[in-house]
């Protein structure tokens, strides 16, 4: 595979995370049901306390995954960012600022993802 193939392939894992990034945020979302006041804390520390769901887990999977993705995606284009940069000779051309791009993004998909892998819920405690 050619350098353009590896661009392209950057690109579309890029346009895929952002896609569902998006698709997430405009989506519809439930509309709040009605509880009594006196049943709300109840629920609350029952929901804090319960054990997590099919579903979260199967989001802190695929949050791995995409992790361990653009980790992966990073440790190949540096090294081919770095040679861009030594034969650029102070030319941008459109391989160049296209590869800045994709690490610049990619670096930053990571931080956020490996943030919300490692942020720990706060405890609660139950009052007395």
């Amino acid at each position: 595979m050619n350098k353009e193939h590896y661009i392209i392939l950057g690109l579309c894992v890029f346009a895929f995370l952002v896609g569902s990034r998006l698709k997430k945020k405009f989506s519809s979302k439930p509309k709040p049901v009605h509880i009594p006041k006196n049943q709300r804390s109840k629920m609350a520390r029952a929901a804090k306390q319960a054990i997590p769901s099919k579903k979260e887990k199967v989001k802190r999977i695929l949050l791995w995954i995409q992790v361990f993705v653009i980790f992966g995606l990073l440790i190949f284009m540096i090294p081919a960012l770095s040679r861009d940069i030594v034969m650029a000779e102070g030319k941008f051309n459109q391989n160049l600022v296209l590869r800045i791009l994709i690490v610049a993004l990619s670096g930053w998909t990571l931080f956020v993802g490996i943030h919300k892998l490692l942020k720990k819920d706060p405890k609660v405690e139950p009052k007395s």
